[in-house]
């Protein structure tokens, strides 16, 4: 199981952009963050907590990074600044991360800037930066101070390209950008923790007309199952995950039914698959 902690930045209207006057970067942060946390929540073994759960009121930088207790990644999503006037030359994306390179962050920290950048758009090159504390041996940002001294393993500012950039203001302004950004991360995140996508059980009987999403997660949950029951079956396991409900599944349906002991199902010909049958292997039954 992975936690993450994920953080929407500012509260209430904070940070208006000199570019467009109906962005602020607190509430566009937040709907990217309540969208990656539902993306994120598409793969299995990943739990997803927030830092703040209304978006009108505030919590002290340190305290919000201290939510990261007990996680495995601390994000805070953030749109930058160059100054306080629009800036049409600046949109690189960038990715603040440990000072100290714990845990060697950097290498997902660039790889979030890099899709990120390539999602956006953006025409100067992603990167990565650090800033420590000119008082003492800590990270300078509050935030990431706070995850560090919870002991979060990862933690992270990201830099969604700038609000005084024109055009990086008007592609963030926009609701299905914002969902685009959050499966870029999610994407980005999950591979990174080799997190598998869930799987959701088709509604009705797959039959070999049935759409191949369907054909394709019943080839996937045979593929699981098959081996646990038959260490070996030669030019059976494992299907081709092609969508095709051909010879090789059809065989393979009816070796599944006859290792439930549904022998009853053996004067069917395996070109149906009922609730009983879809059931069974979204539990990864095997007897």
């Amino acid at each position: 199981m992975v936690k993450i902690c994920l953080d929407a930045g500012h509260y209430g209207k904070y940070n208006q952009s000199p570019c467009n006057k109906a962005y602020y970067e607190s509430e566009a942060m937040w709907k990217l963050t309540e969208h990656l946390k539902e993306e994120l929540l598409t793969y299995k073994d990943c739990e997803v907590i927030t830092t703040r759960t209304d978006q009108t009121k505030d919590l002290a930088l340190y305290s919000r990074g201290q939510k990261a207790k007990g996680c495995d990644l601390f994000i805070s999503n953030h749109s930058n600044a160059v100054g306080t006037g629009i800036n049409e030359s600046v949109d690189y994306v960038v990715v603040y991360r440990s000072y100290k390179n714990k845990n060697n962050a950097d290498e997902l920290a660039m790889k979030l800037a890099k899709a990120i950048a390539e999602t956006m758009g953006t025409k100067q090159a992603p990167r990565t930066a650090t800033k420590k504390s000119e008082k003492g041996d800590w990270e300078y940002y509050g935030v990431l101070r706070g995850a560090d001294d919870a002991g979060c393993p990862l933690f992270y500012i990201v830099e969604n390209s700038f609000h005084t950039n024109p055009r990086s203001t008007e592609w963030l302004l926009k609701e299905e950008n914002l969902r685009r950004l959050a499966q870029t991360q999610a994407k980005v995140i999950a591979k990174y923790f080799k997190l598998p996508k869930k799987t959701t059980m088709p509604s009705k009987a797959i039959t070999p007309e049935s759409p191949a999403e369907d054909i394709k997660w019943l080839q996937e949950r045979l593929n699981i199952v098959l081996p646990k029951i038959y260490p070996a079956i030669p030019g059976i396991v494992p299907l081709q995950v092609d969508g095709d409900y051909g010879p090789k599944t059809r065989i393979a349906v009816l070796m599944y039914w006859d290792a439930l002991g549904w022998g009853r199902h053996m004067n069917d010909d395996g070109k149906k698959i009922g609730v009983s049958t879809r059931e069974a292997l979204a539990e990864g039954r095997i007897k």
